[in-house]
């Protein structure tokens, strides 16, 4: 009897857990297709978590420097790519070899539509998106490396500007969401 009732626990919990395990390998690979037709669409956005200065010594300089490279960014920083638009608010932490006249336009922070976007998936599975800016001071260049899970980096090069990394995420764009895609 009790063999019985220890078989009929033990086979419980083996299905439990085959269950779960079934569940987040479902929700896996729908973020992973989900991530696949933003960038495939050219069509999301990314919004920073964190960014890290080419210089080291730059962060020193701001309130409450820790001498730590990567700084910590609130909400509100993003990158948002549309097929005919592309949108860009990021803050800038480095060198600049020209100066703006407008001390407010500091940061990588503009509005285009000319710009070239080109994705492609490499080997391991991530996207490397290329996205060649045309006229623009603060950037010149952006490429993001994508994951499956839609974890990025964000590199912005510039002409002339230090380089900047950025760490976040990609998602989908708010009418997107409101459009049930």
């Amino acid at each position: 009897m009790k063999t019985a009732i220890i078989t009929l626990i033990s086979l419980a919990i083996i299905s439990i857990s085959a269950c779960s395990t079934t569940k987040s390998n479902i929700e896996k690979t729908a973020e992973q297709e989900k991530v696949a037709t933003l960038v495939q669409a050219g069509n999301f956005i990314y919004n920073a978590t964190s960014a890290n200065p080419l210089r080291v010594g730059v962060l020193d300089i701001l309130p409450n420097g820790s001498g730590q490279q990567l700084r910590q960014l609130g909400p509100g920083y993003y990158l948002s790519v549309t097929k005919d638009s592309l949108k860009v608010h990021l803050p800038f932490y480095g060198r600049s070899y020209h100066a703006e006249m407008d001390p407010s336009k500091g940061g990588i922070d503009f509005e285009t539509t000319a710009f070239k976007y080109n994705y492609e998936k490499s080997k391991r599975g991530y996207y490397v998106v290329t996205i060649k800016v045309n006229n623009q001071k603060s950037a010149d260049k952006m490429t993001l490396n994508i994951s499956q899970n839609g974890y990025c980096t964000l590199q912005v090069q510039s002409v002339n500007r230090d380089q900047m990394s950025f760490y976040g995420k990609i998602d989908a764009q708010k009418s997107d969401i409101l459009n049930g895609n």
